[in-house]
């Protein structure tokens, strides 16, 4: 939507929510009570929808009684038309920007959740971005893989990012253990297997060889990385 366009009906919503506040004024009270039923359909509080039932009696008020019979219908009718009108649009002018709001227009905490997900989404995209590059030389040059340590999440300060992969051959157990969400035991017992066989080749061997289900590897297969083993 082009920005001149939501101006104008930026203009039109403001003007049409003060013509809708001046409702108790303009119709000397009588429109009170249905202008506030109208912003309780819109705000869907219980509290608004109560608070229709003072203009509501007020307005009966005005229709009861006479001013013409006696002082006290007089002064009835006077208090129901004065509560409509001065109460009413007090409370018009209170509400309208609720009753008036932009569906469509954020609000602070929305557009900081909006910022976040934003934030967080591009990470993620970064992160896969650079585990495929990373894959990608492990694929076609093993050697300068282990040598920039690809995969290994063990070590700190590395400065080639691979989007967290994991080398399933030269990572200890404890990585091993939280990558694939396995006990500690097991996790010992895949590093003992992979010395016997000298190293998984896939996440298809890795599950074979060291019993693993299938569905457990599923998850995080896209950041499991296979290398030679480099001890």
């Amino acid at each position: 939507m082009g920005k001149g366009k939501r101006d104008r009906q930026g203009t039109g919503r403001l003007v049409g929510s003060v013509l809708w506040a001046l409702i108790p004024v303009l119709t000397l009270g009588f429109g009170t009570a249905p202008v506030m039923m109208h912003a309780a359909a819109r705000l869907r509080r219980v509290a608004q929808a109560l608070l229709t039932v003072p203009y509501i009696a007020a307005t009966g008020l005005v229709f009861l009684f006479d001013p013409d019979v006696s002082s006290t219908q007089e002064m009835l009718f006077g208090t129901g038309m004065l509560f409509n009108i001065v109460v009413g649009s007090g409370h018009t002018f209170a509400i309208r920007n609720a009753v008036w709001r932009d569906p469509h227009r954020e609000t602070p905490r929305q557009r900081a959740l909006q910022e976040r997900q934003q934030a967080v989404l591009a990470a993620r995209d970064d992160a896969r971005a650079a585990r495929e590059t990373a894959r990608a030389l492990a694929e076609s040059d093993p050697a300068q893989a282990l040598e920039l340590l690809i995969g290994r999440a063990d070590v700190e300060g590395r400065e080639f990012p691979d989007g967290g992969l994991v080398d399933v051959n030269n990572v200890p157990s404890r990585i091993i253990a939280r990558t694939l969400r396995v006990p500690v035991a097991k996790a010992a017992e895949i590093v003992r297997t992979r010395a016997e066989v000298g190293g998984f080749s896939s996440a298809e061997d890795l599950s074979v060889t060291a019993d693993l289900p299938p569905h457990q590897l599923d998850p995080v297969a896209d950041r499991l990385v296979f290398l030679p083993p480099s001890a």
